[in-house]
């Protein structure tokens, strides 16, 4: 069974307010855990029988596909977290994954399998990474350097494939909660209460490439990218406030209507009663739809003794009804859909 069944929904006009169950606000997703699916003991067992005999047939986690790695009991599971990240809320959350009595590369291994039933598994960065490891490693949190590899505060911003997925590994000793918000319940917000300023976010901005970038590259993209854009008369949200403002490093002048145009949005971003907060425990994997859902995390402090670690993949989603420009087209844009359909040609200069 293929969990990546076309979903198909009704077109928006730009400007028009958005209906559907994407919208939604913190109170519909409660901390209790309610919303969370869990694997149940055979699709466990299933999952760590795929991997071994994967990883008995040398097949590269980066490399893994359905097919290599049958999940007959779990089919029906995959099915409905594929339906709430494309139509649904834009994102999920899978409990109980299996990790004691496995080896690091077997948790790998089962991790890429489990997740290339919801896209195809990506690269990350110019470093060639396609397993990222989220973890403190002593770096800033600068126009030089991304935000995964320390242990600062990340505001809301979205990632570069159709899907973005973290396994819990270890948790830290206090902090790193993860925060979820709805674009769509941003952009409502926007055209409810700021009109004027949606036309400069349907343009977009300029983005800093940040340590991104090929030797003789520009550090700034060329064209604007649209923080609400309408692709396919769907929403797409491209948003990285920290990136548009790096840009100023390298001469790049936000106009006071664009600065105000960011603020609205960092200003609706900020609203308590819109977050999904939740802690990943060990065994947590959240599933988060780029193009629907913003994301952020609070800063955390590491135990002595213990380190906070994730494992990130970016999916890409060939069956996805939802396809538009962002940061994999500033980073790595020969490994963007996007830009190589010519998507990118067409953005504001």
């Amino acid at each position: 069974m293929n969990a990546r069944q076309p979903y198909r929904q009704p077109a928006v006009e730009p400007g028009a307010l958005i209906d559907d169950a994407t919208v939604w606000a913190g109170a519909d997703y409660p901390d209790d855990r309610r919303w969370v699916h869990g694997l149940d003991d055979a699709m466990r067992e299933e999952i760590v029988a795929a991997a071994r005999a994967a990883m008995a047939r040398g097949i590269a986690p980066k490399d893994i596909t359905p097919a290599d790695f049958p999940l007959p009991r779990s089919a029906s599971l995959l099915g409905g977290l594929y339906r709430e990240l494309e139509c649904g809320p834009g994102f999920a959350m899978l409990a109980r994954f299996p990790l004691d009595g496995l080896s690091e590369a077997e948790i790998t291994l089962a991790y890429c399998g489990l997740c290339s039933h919801l896209g195809g598994i990506t690269v990350q960065n110019r470093d060639g990474e396609y397993i990222l490891e989220v973890t403190d490693k002593g770096k800033t949190f600068d126009s030089a350097s991304r935000g995964y590899h320390s242990t600062a505060h990340l505001d809301f911003h979205n990632d570069g494939t159709n899907t973005v997925t973290l396994l819990c590994l270890e948790t830290a000793q206090e902090g790193g909660r993860s925060k979820l918000i709805s674009a769509a319940s941003v952009y409502n917000a926007v055209v409810r209460e700021h009109p004027e300023y949606l036309p400069l976010l349907l343009r977009g901005f300029h983005h800093h490439r940040r340590d991104q970038r090929l030797p003789g590259e520009a550090p700034v993209t060329e064209y604007r990218t649209p923080v609400f854009g309408f692709f396919n008369g769907l929403l797409h949200v491209a948003y990285t406030d920290s990136s548009i403002r790096f840009c100023e490093e390298e001469g790049v002048r936000l106009s006071a209507q664009e600065l105000a145009a960011l603020d609205s949005v960092k200003a609706v971003t900020a609203r308590e009663e819109l977050h999904v907060t939740m802690w990943l425990e060990r065994g947590d994997i959240q599933f988060v739809n780029n193009f629907l859902v913003l994301h952020a995390r609070t800063a955390y402090r590491d135990a002595p003794e213990r380190r906070r670690k994730l494992l990130r993949l970016w999916l890409d989603d060939d069956n996805s009804a939802r396809l538009g420009p962002g940061k994999m087209d500033w980073y790595l844009p020969e490994h963007s859909r996007f830009t190589r359909r010519g998507g990118i040609a067409h953005l504001a200069r």
